[in-house]
């Protein structure tokens, strides 16, 4: 490998690490800060208020539902070309994934224009009220869902590439895995099991960390790696 290309390799590597960390840390803000008050709604907030943290929180998502398209985009073109059928499969979930974040998005919208005009106030509305919020969850982990499969065929492509320790690549596959199951949980009214998501966590962290440090594998490196085994 030449070093020009070993250090367009080095940059994308650095590239997708750093939007790993941007995924994991605007999801938390999302989940846990923008969408809180919203989603536990006790009347305090005006409409104008709710539909400022709407307008911020659509672009967050529609942001960290993107980055997974990028991870795609900015992997090396040799293995694109090497694995293009795992390559689209990645695409299309991706695509998809944006696609059923904006469908998410627009069911709060709903809940929101809602909540703005009732203030919460008539509790007979109580009904329509929880009704809305549960098709807006519906979609969100329809969305969560879609999204993993994405991740499922980001690291396959990196497994047949060679482009990571086997063990992180395999581990970070395993976690993926363990997404879906946990998401797939709510599709027959379950509860999430947190334990299935832990892995995920600590994927999304040791991952960009092993890119930012090291890079992709080299291909000789691999090789070697691939001849050991």
């Amino acid at each position: 490998m030449s070093n020009l290309t070993h250090q367009n390799y080095k940059s994308a590597a650095r590239a997708i690490a750093g939007l790993m960390l941007l995924q994991m840390g605007l999801g938390i803000l999302l989940n846990f800060y923008f969408l809180k008050p919203v989603l536990q709604y006790d009347n305090s907030l005006s409409p104008e208020s709710l539909n400022f943290i709407l307008g911020v929180a659509m672009l967050s998502a529609l942001l960290v539902s993107s980055i997974n398209l990028a991870f795609g985009l900015l992997l090396p073109r040799s293995d694109i070309q090497a694995h293009f059928k795992t390559f689209v499969f990645l695409v299309v979930f991706a695509a998809v994934g944006i696609a059923m974040c904006a469908y998410e998005y627009a069911q709060l919208s709903e809940y929101v224009s809602f909540l703005s005009f009732t203030n919460g106030s008539e509790s007979y509305f109580d009904i329509l009220r929880k009704n809305l919020s549960t098709a807006r969850n519906e979609a969100h982990f329809l969305s969560i869902f879609v999204s993993s499969c994405s991740l499922v065929f980001f690291y396959l492509l990196l497994i047949r590439a060679s482009r990571l320790p086997r063990w992180l690549s395999y581990f970070a596959m395993t976690a993926s895995l363990l997404q879906l199951v946990a998401v797939g949980h709510t599709f027959f009214q379950a509860s999430i099991p947190n334990i299935l998501q832990l892995p995920l966590a600590i994927t999304q962290l040791a991952v960009p960390l092993f890119l930012l440090f090291s890079g992709f594998q080299r291909s000789d490196e691999a090789d070697i790696q691939t001849m050991r085994i």
